[in-house]
């Protein structure tokens, strides 16, 4: 028999090979993709990569022209296969003839089952009765992947058409919104581009950061108490004051007193249960706290994947399974930095692992799942051990404190000081507090104290906290905004757009003006409520509880219906939006014509510059400094190429 594997990108491949050849496989240059072969039990075994999606949907040639394509036939127009790229597919082709079985060894989710169906697609084109099937794994380790390939399954057909049904849905809203605000609504060549995800996803960031610049501070009052030896604060008792006289007179009240003596102390322990594992989106969230961009988290996650030290990375589920090797896994990591660790938790009669609320029967918890790499300190380097602790720390008992309330009395005032003592660390041992815990001094009822300082600590609420990349991923997948594959690709997207920028994330003018225009005129593009159906509707498809041409056919409906809202408002959204983005790029006037504007422009390479509005009647053009300054654009000659930009993209 002759095998063809299918992985999903080269890396994966020569993994999948090395594994179940034991290192025996042979690598095979070819024009469009090297493979790799080997032998096993009399087989004759391939593993081809296919560098991801392999097949893109777009519309006819016909709807190509903007300008032209009418919205509404647009809405219903039944989008082409395109095979990308065409030699890569003529390879599968060349090997149809000659193969007696397909295994599908793609990443197990919906996009990864999308993209093995399109390569059999093409394979059963030419060999339509050829036999498939489906080796499903979470870990690219050899117990993992070899019971995979000993209990090979069929190839799950409503998890790929849920998948071909989101590229559908998402082609037909970000082609028809994107046109009509750009072609009807927008300035020259400028594209306005929004989506079914990417526009409520964008209004979250707006309105968080409406509510902050439209938080107005209130100031309050605290009367503290510095006292004992050494010495510790206390905060009075009825604080904080909304009126500084109250604060003052708790003061005066205070000062009958020379002493604070100790009336009674109360003791209280306090257990913190460990944290639930690691899904996708609080892997995401946690790496943003660090300083890592959800898609550099990402990338460097799924190489983890590939070199087989860690679980696959897109879940949802925060519950790890009774099948979960976890002793078999932690004798994996005794070769590791956490080894002292390790060996303790191995020493306990019993691991009972802490769970989120999200059990789902997708891939388990995000997971280690080998000792880490020797590499130099980078993203992943971070990422793993940020994912190591994270499940050391599910399998480690709760940590275990004492808090101690001190209730002291000088003249007629009242104050409390608040004191933690660590008794057992726990969890708290492989991930620490970032706060640091301090405890009172030794203390005993009835004991009299000196009074060092008796002061009023003015200060202010505090407005809403900017959303960061974390954040936002969290209130993402609450409102059931995207999936856990594609969330962080959503908020990359509107980096590129340039509609938000930042580690605490503003959106730009041009941001602020299409949620703004949007939500008045439009409002059912930017409400969550229609992107979550919809992702519902697409999950009853992957349940096989409803088909792809049913959703796609509700989704057209809907997207009808927006397209004519929008058009009863067209002149307003108008306005609005030609105002609000001609005001952010507007760098005052030409010093080369009488009539243009100097404008801001990105070239293909990503830099930024200045150039006329009238171009390409004047070709006027001015550096632009970091700080948005102009700056001559001195001699020609003088540019690099890499930063002159080229005619075409001077609108761009």
């Amino acid at each position: 028999m002759r095998r063809l594997i299918l992985a999903e990108k080269f890396s994966a491949a020569r993994r999948l090979a090395q594994i179940l050849s034991e290192g025996m496989a042979e690598k095979v240059r070819a024009d469009v993709s090297s493979y790799f072969t080997f032998s096993s039990g009399g087989d004759d075994v391939i593993v081809f990569p296919l560098r991801g999606h392999i097949v893109e949907i777009d519309y006819p040639e016909s709807a190509r022209d903007w300008a032209a394509t009418d919205l509404d036939a647009l809405v219903d127009l039944e989008p082409i296969r395109q095979e990308s790229p065409p030699a890569l597919h003529d390879a599968l082709r060349g090997l149809a003839d000659s193969i007696d079985e397909v295994v599908l060894a793609t990443d197990y989710d919906r996009e990864g089952e999308l993209i093995g169906v399109e390569a059999l697609e093409t394979i059963r084109h030419k060999h339509p009765d050829l036999p498939a099937r489906r080796a499903r794994f979470s870990a690219m380790t050899t117990s993992e992947v070899r019971r995979a390939f000993e209990n090979l399954v069929e190839p799950d057909w409503a998890l790929a058409e849920a998948a071909a049904a989101r590229q559908r849905i998402d082609l037909a809203w970000g082609a028809v919104l994107t046109r009509f605000l750009t072609v009807e609504c927008g300035s020259e060549r400028q594209v306005l581009s929004a989506g079914r995800v990417q526009t409520p996803t964008l209004r979250l960031a707006a309105d968080r950061q409406r509510d902050r610049e439209d938080f107005v501070p209130r100031p309050f009052w605290n009367v503290v108490l510095v006292t004992g030896d050494p010495p510790f604060e206390a905060s009075a008792v009825g604080g904080p004051f909304w009126d500084e006289s109250g604060a003052r007179a708790l003061v005066a009240l205070a000062g009958l007193g020379d002493t604070a003596k100790v009336q009674r102390i109360e003791r209280r322990e306090q257990r913190e249960p460990p944290p639930a594992p690691f899904n996708t989106t609080s892997f995401l969230a946690h790496a943003s706290r660090l300083g890592h961009s959800a898609s550099r988290a990402m990338a460097a996650a799924q190489e983890l994947y590939v070199r087989g030290e860690i679980s696959y990375p897109r879940t949802d589920n925060t519950v790890y399974p009774p099948s979960l090797p976890v002793r078999e896994i932690l004798d994996r990591l005794r070769k590791s930095p956490y080894q002292d660790y390790v060996e303790r938790l191995l020493e306990r009669p019993e691991l009972e692992a802490s769970h989120g609320p999200i059990h789902t029967t997708d891939h388990p918890p995000i997971h280690p799942t080998a000792a880490p790499a020797k590499r130099r300190a980078g993203v992943r380097a971070s990422v793993y051990d940020m994912i190591a602790r994270r499940f050391l720390a599910t399998l480690s008992p709760p940590s275990l404190s004492t808090i101690t309330e001190v209730h002291l009395r000088v003249g007629d005032t009242e104050f409390v000081a608040v004191g933690q003592a660590t008794v057992e660390p726990g969890w708290r041992e492989i991930l620490p507090e970032d706060r640091k815990v301090t405890d009172l001094p030794p203390l005993r009822e009835d004991e009299e104290l000196a009074v060092r300082e008796v002061r009023i600590v003015e200060d202010h609420t505090m407005p809403p906290s900017l959303h960061t990349q974390g954040t936002l991923l969290l209130a993402m997948q609450r409102l059931g905004l995207g999936t856990k594959s594609t969330r962080h690709e959503i908020l990359d997207l509107l980096f590129r757009r340039q509609y938000v920028s930042g580690r605490s994330i503003r959106t730009t003018a041009a941001g602020r003006a299409l949620v703004d225009a949007l939500t008045i005129y439009g409002p059912d593009v930017t409400d969550p409520g229609m992107t979550q159906h919809l992702e519902d509707r697409m999950t009853a498809i992957a349940e096989g509880r409803t088909t792809l041409a049913e959703v796609v056919d509700e989704s057209r409906r809907d997207l009808h219906e927006v397209l004519a809202e929008l058009r009863a408002h067209q002149p307003s959204l108008v306005r609005w939006l030609r105002d609000a983005t001609f005001l952010e790029k507007d760098y005052g006037p030409c010093d080369a014509c009488p009539d243009g504007r100097m404008v801001r422009r990105r070239a293909r390479n990503g830099w930024s510059f200045l150039g006329c509005s009238r171009f390409p009647a004047c070709r006027n053009r001015l550096r632009l400094s970091a700080l948005g300054q102009r700056l001559p654009w001195t001699r020609p000659e003088a540019v690099p190429e890499a930063m002159r930009p080229p005619p075409e993209t001077a609108a761009a």
